[in-house]
């Protein structure tokens, strides 16, 4: 991303900011394939993702429902964890959409959701 400033505005450019609701495996991998796009991956544009749950912990069903113990669930979630580990993803718990926040909000806040 330039340093210059956005046209016709003359402020300064800032990232593109995502919010993704649900922060299961299909959310969570959402956001990922964003940050390894080719514009984010090479710098050209910059992003800030957010990912709200209801839960207070990420990953959804495979955390709290379906075998959680299960192996293969396990090397899934050790996945899923390693993504969001990485720092550029934001993780919201306990965050209820329709209660807590609604689709206003989000196009209040964020430029894509």
């Amino acid at each position: 991303m330039s340093n210059s400033t956005i046209p016709g505005t003359g402020f300064p450019p800032r990232s593109l900011r995502v919010a993704v609701v649900g922060a299961g495996p299909a959310g969570v991998y959402a956001a990922d394939l964003l940050t390894k796009s080719d514009p984010a991956a090479s710098g050209e544009l910059a992003l800030s993702i957010d990912l709200f749950d209801r839960y207070p912990a990420p990953y959804g069903l495979i955390r709290y429902g379906v075998a959680p113990d299960h192996p293969r669930i396990k090397g899934i979630v050790t996945a899923l964890h390693k993504v969001l580990d990485r720092g550029d993803i934001r993780f919201f718990g306990n965050v209820d959409y329709g209660t807590d926040l609604d689709l206003a909000d989000l196009r209040r806040h964020y430029d894509a959701a």
